[in-house]
């Protein structure tokens, strides 16, 4: 590709060299740089893109699009400035695979706890009404292929990121649009929109799902967190349409940031024009009637039902809201109530809100249930979800994340005793930090007569919980959910809540009345 494609869309300020050389390759990584590729730099958070320069010419740069003026470049390397370089890397990245999200209607989901549900939820949804669709976010990347005339197969992408870096979002992106998909459904990160990953893609719908405390590291205060998350309907497309949780706090400044987008609100508290009803919430089912209350954003004729009844393939009364967002979007693809029903009952995301099954059956005896709740609003919602379906006693099981918003910490160790009957904090994903530093952090401010124990290693603070269970009891492990690695020391080890409480459960009589 030449050059002057690759640069299309992005703004310029300065070419050096030959302005218009072919372009074998596109990467940001100087270590991947091949002869003839462009390589591009900018200001990271802990690292200089631009000190690499040297390196990636060595390995055969021909172009250098950077953010800052690079003196004394060789006469067969073309330097490029731009203001900003990780604009021009999305759109260098979009330009290098033909701009494939063109060919798509894309779905951005974003807020602070439910992006993945809902996600997975509005997969089952649009699959099940016959769209070909891709589910793009923190479980992994999943989209139906069919190639030769052969059955569709599913294609599986692990997610190293909620949101994919640009490179990799791209050649996605042209994979799905090569294989017929339709539609697209993407978590959109707060970080991954304010690092510009998703910077030249037009959303036909946006949804926000909620905003409480998190990546508070990154983002420095809510006002910026929230101001990352508004650039998701920044990018909507002018026909598009807004699904706005009507309970959040934040959606009037995401309303009063919309300019002529149409928009739905959805919610369980205020007015609402999704909203749901009769809600029965029980350790076995989610059961709601969903009440569409007006059309307006959509014509009349498009809408065969006011009223569903919805049962959900996830537990826990927080995930009403995930559904109410998925009809939503069903909604706007025109979804027969039929698909909407069948697409909610027959999903399951794993670690969400997941009981965990010995032999293919529930524990009868008390119950296990894995969720990946890791901020202070993600663990309200799930223990007072399970303590609503408790008969006995609550037992949470949790930690915090070490290298991340440690002020969340003690909120976190504040809710869980509070809501539940016992507390067993241990180890989470400490990274670099020391696990029980952490543990400190979260035992900082409770008071003498909460009950908390302290069990640093994780698999044995699991199982000292399912040893003190007894019939009726609960067991919520939180804030990993699908995640199958525990992150210590930069490396990531082998460990699942799932799989460990399943071969704890196996390795014991179960108690009897």
């Amino acid at each position: 590709m030449k050059l002057q494609k690759l640069l299309d869309r992005i703004e310029v300020s300065e070419i050096t060299g030959n302005r218009n050389p072919e372009i074998t390759g596109i990467v940001s990584d100087h270590r991947q740089v091949k002869s003839g590729y462009a390589f591009v730099c900018y200001q990271g958070l802990n690292v200089d893109g631009h000190s690499f320069i040297s390196g990636a010419i060595k390995n055969g740069a021909r172009a250098i699009i950077s953010e800052k003026q690079t003196p004394d470049l060789p006469n067969d390397v073309t330097g490029v400035v731009t203001s900003n370089g990780r604009i021009a890397q999305a759109l260098c990245a979009a330009n290098w695979f033909g701009n494939p999200a063109e060919r798509l209607k894309l779905v951005g989901i974003t807020g602070t706890n439910g992006k993945t549900s809902t996600a997975h939820l509005t997969y089952g949804i649009l699959s099940t009404d016959g769209y070909k669709t891709a589910v793009l976010g923190t479980v992994g990347h999943t989209f139906d292929s069919t190639s030769n005339g052969k059955e569709p197969s599913k294609i599986e992408i692990p997610a190293l990121l909620t949101t994919p870096d640009a490179f990799q979002l791209h050649a996605m992106l042209k994979q799905i649009a090569d294989a017929g998909v339709e539609h697209v459904v993407m978590e959109t990160s707060s970080q991954g929109l304010a690092q510009h990953r998703l910077t030249g893609l037009t959303f036909d719908t946006a949804v926000f799902t909620n905003l409480t405390q998190d990546h508070l590291d990154y983002h420095g205060s809510m006002d910026n967190y929230l101001s990352a998350k508004m650039m998701l309907f920044e990018q909507l497309s002018p026909t598009g349409v807004a699904i706005l949780n009507a309970d959040s706090t934040a959606t009037p400044r995401i309303i009063q940031h919309i300019q002529n987008r149409k928009i739905l609100t959805y919610g369980l508290e205020k007015a609402a024009d999704l909203e749901a009803r009769d809600v029965d919430s029980s350790l076995h089912q989610l059961a709601f009637t969903a009440v569409l209350n007006k059309n307006g954003v959509f014509s009349p004729s498009d809408i065969s039902w006011n009223e569903l009844q919805a049962t959900i393939g996830l537990l826990g009364e927080y995930n009403i809201y995930n559904a109410l967002a998925a009809i939503g979007i069903g909604l706007r693809y025109n979804c027969s109530a039929t698909s909407i029903h069948n697409g909610l009952t027959s999903t399951v995301v794993p670690g969400r809100f997941e009981r965990i099954l010995t032999n293919g059956k529930p524990v009868e005896e008390f119950a296990i249930i894995v969720d990946y709740a890791h901020t202070p609003d993600g663990l309200e919602n799930v223990l007072t979800a399970a303590r609503g379906i408790t008969e006995g006693r609550l037992i949470s099981v949790f930690g915090c994340g070490g290298d991340r918003d440690s002020g969340k910490r003690p909120k976190m160790g504040a809710i869980s005793t509070q809501i539940a009957d016992m507390s067993v904090i241990t180890s989470d994903n400490p990274r670099t930090e020391n696990p029980d530093e952490i543990i400190s952090d979260i035992v900082s401010k409770l008071p003498h007569n909460a009950a908390f124990l302290c069990i640093s290693e994780r698999r044995e603070a699991i199982r000292y919980a399912i040893l003190d269970a007894k019939p009726g009891d609960v067991v919520v492990i939180a804030g990993k959910g699908h995640e199958d690695y525990q992150e210590i020391n930069g490396k990531r080890f082998p460990f699942d809540d799932r799989t460990v409480a399943a071969e704890i459960l196996q390795n014991l009589p179960m108690q009897s009345t």
